[in-house]
């Protein structure tokens, strides 16, 4: 089977973990307006003070995380560009990682 053929076969977030839609396609899209898509997806579920609603969407991004992070690094070992974005992708990762921790910590305090 080939590469391609087998790529068509994978789900949208084992192509996201594996980094197969490239580095700005995984820093930006389903980094950044993911990221304030659940932004103001939160801000929607405080003004309405729904802690179910919260806790559900913390634990969604959570998950979500563990894909794109992992993505995001791979998309960055694959990138042939300038050397710096990947060195930022990778430290974006890292920071990434602290905030999952952050978010971990955050969620099992509202347990």
């Amino acid at each position: 089977m080939t590469t391609e053929t087998s790529n068509i076969q994978k789900n949208f977030f084992i192509k996201l973990k594996d980094g197969d839609f490239g580095l700005a396609k995984t820093y930006w899209l389903f980094g950044v307006l993911v990221s304030i898509i659940y932004r103001i997806f939160l801000e929607l579920a405080l003004v309405a003070n729904s802690i179910g609603i919260i806790y559900a969407a913390n634990i969604a991004l959570i998950v979500y995380s563990y894909f794109h992070l992992f993505g995001l690094w791979n998309s960055a070992d694959r990138y042939t560009g300038k050397k710096v974005w990947a060195f930022l992708a990778k430290v974006a990762v890292v920071l990434g990682v602290i905030q999952v921790i952050g978010l971990i910590a955050l969620v099992l305090g509202m347990i």
